[in-house]
């Protein structure tokens, strides 16, 4: 053991008792109460110690940017449309700084696992990407980031989005991600990206949230093109 952690209070414990926690080589290897290792010591001082906290979705590419932001609407589509004229000026060094202010902020929370959607379309191009790909490299010591590639603003009405979505896939995107909502042609943009995870063997992150009916957030196509493509539970 490298580090014992001492005085640890556990979630899975039906006891109130404080533990001792032994880590070796990065993984935990030993827990009992009164370790005794040649190790460094870290006194937990009864807080909780349990498994990482996951970040199911968030906008790294995105985050620290209200400060530019023009008021919106409460609607569904302004959000979006007020980011669109933000992208051009939007450099890798910026969404590097931004987006790691937020990741370290995850991580002092206790997040252990991130996956991001990260924009890639012809107004920012692959920056986003290149920005969070570094950050993946870079903060790899303390949490894992899944990236899917996302066409926030459309695929089928957006010439040049198709292509970016390929080479994020093919520079290693983990995931593609869907938006429906904001393409001219639902159906056309489900079934783009279906065929896409197919062909790289990728998962998929469809956003269904806009809408007030199955139809409407294209739920019912969305399990057909499931069983079609094979992607049950991916």
């Amino acid at each position: 053991m490298d580090l014992l952690i001492r005085n640890a209070r556990l979630a899975d414990r039906a006891s109130d008792d404080l533990m001792d926690i032994g880590v070796g080589n990065g993984r935990i290897v030993a827990i009992a109460r009164g370790l005794v290792a040649d190790a460094q010591v870290y006194d937990a001082e009864e807080r909780l110690v349990c498994p990482g906290l996951v970040e199911s979705h968030i906008h790294l590419d995105k985050s620290r940017i209200i400060d530019r932001c023009a008021p919106q609407e409460r609607a569904t589509l302004s959000p979006v449309k007020g980011v669109t004229p933000l992208k051009a000026s939007m450099t890798v060094e910026d969404v590097y700084k931004r987006a790691a202010q937020t990741l370290e902020q995850c991580i002092v929370h206790g997040t252990t696992r991130v996956r991001t959607q990260v924009e890639v379309d012809p107004g920012i191009g692959m920056r986003g990407f290149e920005a969070v790909q570094a950050l993946i490299a870079d903060y790899k010591w303390a949490v894992d980031i899944e990236m899917c590639v996302f066409p926030q603003e459309g695929l089928t009405n957006y010439p040049g989005t198709d292509e970016l979505l390929v080479e994020g896939l093919k520079r290693g995107a983990k995931l593609i991600g869907g938006a429906p909502r904001y393409d001219t042609d639902a159906a056309a943009h489900i079934e783009r990206i279906f065929a896409l995870a197919r062909e790289f063997d990728v998962d998929i992150d469809m956003h269904l949230d806009v809408g007030h009916t199955p139809d409407a957030m294209n739920v019912h196509l969305v399990r057909e093109l499931t069983e079609k493509y094979r992607r049950g539970g991916r």
